[in-house]
């Protein structure tokens, strides 16, 4: 096992990242910062692909013909305007790595750093992928087909949280991350005066209508037992106080750990706008957007985080599935996979994730490095 001391490279790459943050897939200048550092290790062991438009695929193959290692690191951020007061904070005004993106691709750069230098005997991709946040980049990624010439027999990522102190990685075996899908609705109708309403026809109502019957019937179609949630979180229509809103759309999301549950909750929506719309006389719409599949961790990678946690010095916790969702989703569903959590909470930082004071702190970096690289030599 390995243990790694006095490596500033990924520190600084973390800051450069750090400064640059981009939206999902337009995540150029990142990519461009990734290639320029990845081709500095003057690494010939290493193949180099650009997928989609910001993907990054790199290939190291000891011996052809072997199972490949997939290793993973998200590369976008998000609209959150920077309030940490770091000397590399955010040069992109709204914008910033508040889910620690840039740490978790420094973390992949600093794994591959060591693999050139240690050349393990083992047959590796590691993969920059875009859109994490928003719309997806696991499924494009995957669709492309690009990773089908490769026979991969396990795939690792990690994401850093401050619920759990420094030194610490905290995982469970089966669904760790929930399925969430994001969902909007338009009904149209026809305008009139507020005096005359019986000559329009309102969309407000039947749109509130909407929402009541929604959170009533929830209970009605998934077990108590199943941990769910649901939100309508934005809702605009009509133009005027005194018009008929001949327009009104509204946006939501639901988040659960079973995928069966997934088409119960559709196949409800999808019969209430349909309802709703039928009674009133107006045109209802809907669209499901963005959506991933539950993460679902191995239980034999599982049983390897908590061995090479222990070897590596760092603390393991076993820790209960969330809510959050995360589109590597898609790779547990087609390889065997883990995602673990690792701990970057210190004293002076606790903040959440997606919060603009949320900064890990650089030692997590190594960590990450040295976690990731100890389960890569437990592979077989």
């Amino acid at each position: 096992m390995i243990t790694l001391k006095g490596n500033s490279l990924p520190i600084e790459l973390r800051h450069k990242l750090h400064m640059y943050p981009e939206g999902g897939h337009k995540e150029f200048k990142t990519k461009n910062i990734l290639l320029e550092f990845i081709n500095d290790l003057n690494c010939k062991n290493l193949k180099i692909y650009q997928l989609l438009k910001t993907a990054i695929l790199v290939e190291y193959t000891f011996k052809a013909g072997d199972a490949y290692t997939l290793f993973r690191a998200d590369m976008d951020a998000l609209p959150i305007e920077e309030k940490t007061g770091v000397e590399f904070h955010s040069k992109h005004s709204g914008w910033m790595h508040a889910c620690g993106h840039d740490v978790h691709m420094a973390v992949l750069f600093g794994l591959i750093q060591k693999v050139c230098e240690d050349l393990p005997n083992k047959n590796i991709l590691f993969l920059f992928q875009p859109a994490e946040e928003g719309p997806g980049g696991a499924k494009p990624i995957l669709e492309s087909g690009v990773l089908d010439r490769y026979t991969i027999k396990a795939a690792f990522v990690l994401h850093v949280n401050a619920e759990y102190d420094l030194g610490t990685v905290a995982s469970k075996d089966g669904v760790i991350f929930a399925s969430p899908t994001e969902f909007e609705i338009r009904f149209r109708g026809k305008s009139a005066h507020g005096s005359t309403p019986s000559k329009g026809k309102d969309t407000i109502l039947p749109a509130a209508q909407f929402i009541q019957s929604l959170y009533a019937s929830i209970p009605m179609v998934l077990s108590n037992d199943n941990p769910h949630v649901l939100s309508v979180g934005k809702i605009s229509g009509g133009q005027r106080k005194n018009i008929i809103a001949d327009y009104t759309e509204l946006e939501g999301t639901y988040r659960v750990m079973e995928m069966s549950d997934k088409a119960k909750i559709d196949s409800l929506i999808t019969r209430l706008v349909k309802e709703v719309s039928d009674f009133w006389g107006i045109e209802g719409e809907l669209n499901f957007l963005a959506h991933y599949p539950t993460v679902v961790n191995s239980r034999k990678l599982f049983e390897k985080l908590k061995e090479t946690a222990e070897k590596s010095g760092l603390r393991f916790i076993k820790c209960k599935p969330k809510l959050t969702g995360e589109d590597f989703g898609f790779f547990s569903h087609k390889y065997p996979s883990l995602l673990f959590w690792l701990g970057c909470g210190t004293e002076d930082m606790r903040y959440d994730l997606h919060t603009p004071e949320f900064l890990p702190p650089d030692a997590v970096i190594e960590k990450g490095i040295m976690c990731m690289y100890n389960l890569l030599l437990t592979e077989e």
